[in-house]
C-alpha cells in the first residue's frame, strides 16, 4: 500500500462510538471515511449522511468484499467482535477492532493466530494508548523524573440506570463494568508496571451473572501494587495516578480521554499537560494509516501480544469472581 494515498476505512455498526470514531478521523489527513454497514439500513443512511460517506451497506459481508475498502473498524457490541473480526480476515481485509478485542481469550488467540497465518494487519482500538498523555507520561518515567515506581491507583465510575436488557448489563451482549469500563484502568496497570504476580478482587455481581462494580489489587515485586476499580453504580473520581520515589504524577478526571496532567516533585506541583489536538480518536487511527501505508502487519505501540495478556488477565479476574459466587 502506497503512503501517498489515503486509507480507506469502512466501519462496521454505526454506534456512539461510532460517531466518537468518524469525529476523530476527519483530523487524519491520510484516512477517508468510505463505507459504513448496519442490520439497520435506517441507522446506516442516517450516519453516513451526516459524515459524507459514499458507500453504505445493509449486511457486514457486503462491506468487507467491497476491493476499495483498506481497514474495517468494528463498533459494535463486545459480544459479536469475534465473529466480525474473523469476517474481515477471511476477506483478508485490515481490521482495527474495538476493546475488548473478545470476551474471551481464546477467542482472541484464534484470531491472532488467522490474522498472522494470512498476513493481514490487525488491532486493539485502545484509544487511551495512542494519546499524548501516555506516550509524554512515558518519556518522563524514563526519565526518571519521579523515581522507580511504587504504587498505581486508577479508577472509572458513573451511575447508570439498571436495565438488564442495555448493552452494559446483558451478559449476552458482553456487558459488565470490568468489560466496558474496567479494561482503562487493567490497561493503565499493565502498561505502566507490566504483568502481576497476584491478583485479588472483588465484584458486586447482577442477577444475570456482570458485575456492576470491581475492586482489583495488582500485587508486583518489591512490593509495588496497582488498585484498581470499576463501577456503574457509583460516581469514581475517574482519575489515574502513578506513585514514584521522588513524585507523583496525576492524570485528572476523565484520565482516559486527553486531559490535565499534574506532577509533584518535592511539595511542588507542575502542570505537564501535552498538547492535545483532535478529540483523541484520531492518534489510533493515525497509527493504523501509518502501519498500513508502510505495510506492517502489527503496531509496535499495541502489540496483539500485549492485547492477549489483557483479555487473560481479564478472564482470571472474572474467573475469580464465579468461583466466590458458586462458594
Amino acid at each position: 500500500m502506497k503512503s501517498h494515498k489515503k486509507i480507506r476505512w469502512g466501519i462496521i455498526g454505526p454506534g456512539k462510538i461510532a460517531h466518537k470514531f468518524a469525529e476523530g478521523l476527519s483530523y487524519v489527513n491520510n484516512a477517508e471515511l468510505y463505507a459504513v454497514a448496519s442490520r439497520s439500513n435506517e441507522r446506516a443512511q442516517a450516519f453516513a449522511k451526516q459524515y459524507r460517506i459514499l458507500q453504505v451497506y445493509d449486511s457486514y459481508e457486503s462491506l468487507v468484499r467491497d476491493a476499495n475498502v483498506d481497514v474495517v473498524y468494528v463498533a459494535t457490541t463486545n459480544n459479536m467482535h469475534y465473529e466480525q473480526v474473523k469476517l474481515c480476515l477471511e476477506h483478508g481485509k485490515a481490521c482495527l477492532c474495538e476493546k475488548p478485542f473478545t470476551c474471551r481469550a481464546e477467542e482472541l488467540e484464534e484470531l491472532i493466530t488467522m490474522a498472522r497465518a494470512k498476513n493481514v494487519f490487525l488491532m486493539e482500538a485502545m484509544w487511551t494508548r495512542f494519546l499524548p498523555s501516555i506516550i509524554s507520561v512515558d518519556e518522563r518515567i524514563q526519565h526518571n523524573e519521579i523515581g522507580e515506581i511504587l504504587r498505581v491507583e486508577s479508577n472509572f465510575g458513573f451511575t447508570t440506570e439498571y436495565d438488564p436488557n442495555s448493552r452494559i448489563y446483558n451478559p449476552d451482549l458482553g456487558g459488565g463494568a470490568l468489560l466496558d469500563i474496567g479494561i482503562y484502568p487493567v490497561f493503565f496497570a499493565l502498561h505502566f508496571l507490566g504483568m502481576p504476580v497476584h491478583i485479588e478482587t472483588d465484584a458486586i455481581i447482577t442477577e444475570l451473572g456482570v458485575d456492576s462494580e470491581n475492586n482489583m489489587v495488582f500485587y508486583y515485586d518489591n512490593s509495588v501494587k496497582a488498585e484498581l476499580s470499576s463501577s456503574f453504580i457509583q460516581d469514581l473520581p475517574c482519575t489515574a495516578t502513578i506513585y514514584g520515589t521522588k513524585g507523583t504524577i496525576t492524570f485528572e478526571r476523565m484520565w482516559h480521554c486527553p486531559t490535565k496532567i499534574m506532577k509533584t516533585v518535592d511539595g511542588h506541583e507542575y502542570d505537564i499537560t501535552p498538547e492535545y489536538r483532535g478529540n483523541g480518536y484520531n492518534y489510533e487511527i493515525e497509527e493504523v494509516c501509518n502501519c498500513l501505508a508502510s505495510e506492517k502487519k502489527e503496531s509496535l505501540l499495541m502489540l496483539l501480544s500485549e492485547s492477549l495478556q489483557r483479555q487473560e488477565i481479564l478472564d482470571k479476574i472474572q474467573s475469580f469472581w464465579n468461583l466466590k459466587n458458586e462458594k
